[in-house]
């Protein structure tokens, strides 16, 4: 009996004999596009993507942000709407900080962005402090079984911390990734305050994912070889090195969404104990190749990914994207320890049938081991 597409991912990124190339895509940034432009496709009007993919003979990544929620002590928090734009404003004892947000999906984002970040002034830093001491973190799972029902054995739920480590979290949301660096040389106290402050946070949503039926928690996402190689050695890794080590006792593979440049983080890597390195974006998007990804890492660890989202845009052929796929297809050979994906996600733009031609050329030509 062949593997299901779910079946396949979690083996290979298991380090597990498949039949074939696992293949897991993910759409939503094409879908939510046109869905709500209405312009899907006429056969998929009312489907969801999961369905779409099945259609295509692709498994399928279905993204949840968290399986928790915040709640807060001792402290008011205000929403202000002005859409695409939203403000949130924690208002504590000790004084008021805001955020700025933008949020665009029907141009097919899900993530929210930050415009203005919390941090503005020395004064902030107590502030943000009392913030993540009155911070708790609860279980909230009703979405992500209903996600989990919609996939099936179609593909996986993909969620887990949020999207970044302690340290990325202080970098991202709450001062900014320039204004970062000078905090972090001028007030290096209190910016490890706060990293201390996220960690404990970051073990209450370790401790809910460690009991969740969760099978691959997301531990961290979105990195950058400028921006975090000068501090990925003592604050990314120790975290990364725990919490996984924290979730392998529990049973489960941790996996990070790897879309970004990483040519410096590459070396680094090794050092987290991390599993599968989703959204794998290799050259003409970043700087480094599927091959020499594969050389540095041999068999520890598991890539996600490896087709540029760009492929999937028109001004690419079709005998330029094959082409392309059956180099892929070489350059992991003999293809254990791969999941086939994209780089990261189908744009607006891109056509969903060469999703399906990636599952007609795995078919084809990606039994194991390949032979291409």
């Amino acid at each position: 009996m062949a593997m299901t597409h779910k079946a396949r991912i979690l083996a290979a990124a298991r380090k597990q004999a498949v039949d074939k190339l696992p293949f897991g895509a993910r759409i939503d940034v094409w879908y939510n596009y046109h869905s709500s432009h209405g312009t899907l496709p006429e056969k998929y009007k009312g489907c969801n993507m999961v369905e779409i993919l099945r259609d295509q003979g692709a498994g399928a990544q279905v993204r949840h942000l968290r399986i928790w929620r915040v709640e807060y002590d001792n402290l008011e928090v205000v929403i202000h709407e002005d859409p695409p734009h939203k403000t949130t404003e924690w208002r504590t004892p000790l004084g008021t900080v805001t955020m700025k947000t933008i949020f665009t999906p029907q141009e097919g984002p899900w993530i929210v962005y930050e415009v203005d970040h919390p941090f503005k002034t020395k004064e902030d830093y107590r502030v943000i402090e009392y913030i993540l001491e009155n911070t708790r973190i609860v279980a909230d799972l009703d979405e992500y079984h209903q996600k989990e029902r919609m996939a099936g054995e179609d593909g996986m739920v993909m969620t887990g911390m949020d999207l970044y480590s302690p340290m990325q979290a202080i970098m991202r949301y709450w001062i900014g990734y320039e204004r970062f660096f000078y905090e972090l040389h001028d007030n290096p106290a209190q910016v490890e305050r706060l990293y201390e402050l996220e960690k404990e946070l970051a073990k209450q949503k370790l401790q809910i994912l460690g009991d969740s039926p969760v099978e691959m928690p997301l531990l961290c996402a979105n990195w950058s070889d400028e921006f975090h190689t000068p501090i990925f050695a003592k604050y990314f890794i120790p975290w990364l090195r725990e919490a996984s080590d924290y979730l392998h006792a529990k049973g489960k593979v941790t996996h990070v969404h790897a879309d970004g440049e990483m040519r410096r983080l590459i070396p680094l890597f090794l050092e987290t104990g991390i599993d599968v390195a989703e959204a794998w974006s290799p050259v003409p998007m970043t700087r480094v190749t599927t091959a020499e990804l594969r050389k540095a890492w041999g068999d520890k660890v598991t890539i996600w990914g490896g087709i540029p989202a760009v492929l999937f845009e028109p001004q690419y052929s079709e005998e330029e994207f094959d082409a392309y796929v059956m180099n892929l297809f070489k350059e992991i050979s003999p293809g254990y320890n791969f999941i086939v994906g994209m780089g990261d996600n189908l744009p607006f733009d891109g056509k969903i049938e060469r999703v399906g031609r990636v599952a007609e050329l795995i078919d084809k030509y990606g039994r194991l081991p390949l032979e291409v």
